[in-house]
């Protein structure tokens, strides 16, 4: 195997470890506030989330930052605030395993119950035939780059949200219910369900960034990340997992088949 800054067989001593199972999967939209109930419903085998969700949930079975958290450090030794609330999630405990970009692993305290890991980005006529989301392959699942350059740096769209879908195929799971997954504003700078810092203008993004997809107020980012999601959706039914949204936000606004499903899920129980 050639040299990689990740661990793939790290990665892959998971694989498998729920087949057949059932995941939820915690993101940080202000929809999870409601994680507890959906969690109640499905009753999971296994509970992944990402980024602050260690700060509300303190018993994750799987937890990912697959961000680059040194700008973040940096900003942080010398007194940002903003940077300093980014920068504080990583060495919190709350959950068995912690996934961690390989661009961030310099600074982990603790990596005993770590593994290193890298994202892999594909534009939709760049995905291998025999990609799958049960092999771990080159990196967790990334989308394209931001076509909407003007707006901000060229980024990768997909989001967390999607490395944990495809972890989640790693660990053989059957279906994945996501919570979390808005990719909208519900109030004004404000997205997540925890104590965070806002969105608001800065390296990676300007005031041109934020924008609306029809009457919701979103970043290009997200939208761009829900057309991507939208497009390779059918990959999961390929590859034998189902994905059900709960996360009432863009995806559902913008008509995806996993939001759909939940819409089902809803009104069977009214």
């Amino acid at each position: 195997m050639q040299n990689r800054p990740d661990d793939p067989q790290g990665v892959m001593q998971h694989a498998d470890k729920y087949t057949g199972g059932k995941a939820l999967i915690v993101l940080g939209g202000y929809s999870a506030r409601d994680w507890e109930r959906v969690r109640d419903e499905i009753r999971p085998d296994v509970i992944l989330g990402a980024n602050g969700v260690n700060s509300m949930i303190t018993d994750l079975d799987y937890w990912m930052c697959a961000e680059n958290m040194t700008r973040a450090h940096n900003l942080a030794a010398k007194g940002d605030e903003r940077n300093r609330q980014f920068f504080e999630i990583l060495n919190r405990k709350g959950a068995r395993v912690r996934l961690v970009s390989h661009r961030s692993w310099w600074l982990l305290e603790d990596k005993s119950d770590a593994v290193c890991i890298r994202r892999k980005g594909y534009d939709l006529h760049e995905i291998p035939e025999n990609f799958s989301i049960r092999e771990y392959g080159e990196g967790y699942w990334s989308g394209w780059l931001l076509k909407q350059t003007e707006a901000g740096v060229p980024v990768r769209v997909g989001t967390v949200g999607l490395h944990l879908l495809h972890h989640a195929g790693i660990l053989g799971c059957a279906e994945a219910h996501t919570i979390g997954f808005d990719l909208m504003f519900r109030k004004e700078e404000g997205h997540h369900w925890y104590p965070y810092p806002t969105y608001q203008p800065d390296r990676f993004r300007n005031e041109t960034m934020f924008t609306r997809w029809e009457d919701i107020p979103t970043q290009h980012y997200w939208i761009e990340t829900a057309q991507y999601l939208q497009a390779v959706e059918w990959m999961f039914e390929r590859d034998g997992m189902r994905w059900v949204d709960h996360s009432n936000g863009l995806l559902r606004a913008m008509g995806l088949q996993c939001a759909a499903q939940a819409i089902k899920i809803e009104k069977a129980h009214e």
